[in-house]
């Protein structure tokens, strides 16, 4: 199984679900595959955001914990993991990731997705007794305002091992209030350890026996925004002229993301920045991310009909 594998298996399932348009792959290529609805074909080409990776230990280590898994957890799963967080490395880590993964997929029925909860650790430091601010680095940088004014004194909070919160804003609610409760404690110069998870995502897939964790080593996720928007353009303009040369009733561009939440995707703005001419005759262009698919253009009114 590759990243590959699972952005069309996600890609023709929501084909299916979204437009009723029942195509089954009927012929692999170099980078996406052919498939066919009665007499109409699609192609597809399927593209990374980030990548492609070319960190041989990294990709060495991912295919270890892949057959971990597979070896652990009956069926076919996917485990998406939210950029810039680290593979576990070593033991006793990598046997505690598989069992915490195990746990969420055994659970799960056909095509269903799940959180996978993973112990993380924060760290809470004071550096001052005057001022009410808690400056953030990591995951709850985005929600630093909302500790202003609710403690004592100046805070450094390192989040830095928190990647993905849960849906929903029970568990940041709950988070922020045993943070600012730690707070209260602390004396100038002093930290605290506060215990939290990191939320990662495994998806059951269609197959026998085959994992696949589909992520990005941290070093590639480094300004982000900038390597999408310049991948992004190299990728329209490799992927789209071959799409359309192709024989091929419609064609599909999917591009794979590695974001922590659906809504937290920029492939879109970065398309914004383009001009349409880069992608004119593309059916489909669509984000795989988190086990989720997002069209990113109007699907053409004649997609739409029946073959």
């Amino acid at each position: 199984m590759s990243e590959t594998s699972v952005a069309i298996e996600l890609s023709l399932r929501w084909l299916s679900e979204t437009h009723g348009r029942n195509f089954r792959i009927v012929e692999p290529c170099e980078s996406g595959v052919v498939a066919a609805d009665d007499s109409v074909r699609l192609a597809i080409e399927v593209r990374s955001l980030l990548g492609p990776i070319e960190d041989t230990e990294w990709l060495a280590a991912r295919t270890r914990l892949e057959e971990q898994i597979a070896a652990a957890v009956p069926g076919s799963f996917a485990v998406w993991v939210p950029a810039g967080a680290d593979l576990p490395a070593g033991e006793p880590a990598a046997s505690e990731f598989v069992e915490h993964v195990r746990q969420a997929a055994t659970k799960l029925g056909p095509t269903e997705r799940a959180p996978v909860p993973l112990p993380v650790t924060l760290f809470l430091r004071k550096t001052a007794d005057t001022g009410s601010v808690v400056s953030a680095t990591g995951g709850l940088n985005p929600h630093w305002a909302r500790f202003t004014g609710r403690v004592s004194g100046s805070f450094d909070l390192d989040s830095t091992r928190l990647h993905r919160l849960p849906d929903g804003e029970e568990h940041l609610d709950a988070l922020i209030e045993a943070i600012i409760d730690r707070a209260s404690n602390l004396d100038a110069g002093k930290w605290a350890e506060i215990e939290t998870i990191d939320t990662w995502t495994v998806q059951r897939l269609e197959g026998q026996q085959e994992s696949m964790i589909t992520a990005v080593p941290p070093s590639e996720s480094q300004d982000m925004g900038l390597a999408v928007r310049r991948n992004l353009r190299r990728i329209l303009g490799e992927a789209v002229p071959a799409l359309r040369t192709g024989k091929s009733g419609l064609t599909a561009l999917v591009l794979i993301g590695y974001y922590a939440h659906l809504e937290d995707e920029g492939a879109t703005i970065a398309l914004r920045g383009f001009s349409p001419a880069l992608y004119s005759g593309v059916d489909f262009l669509v984000l795989v991310t988190d086990g989720l698919v997002k069209p990113l253009i109007q699907v053409p009114p004649h997609v739409l009909s029946s073959p």
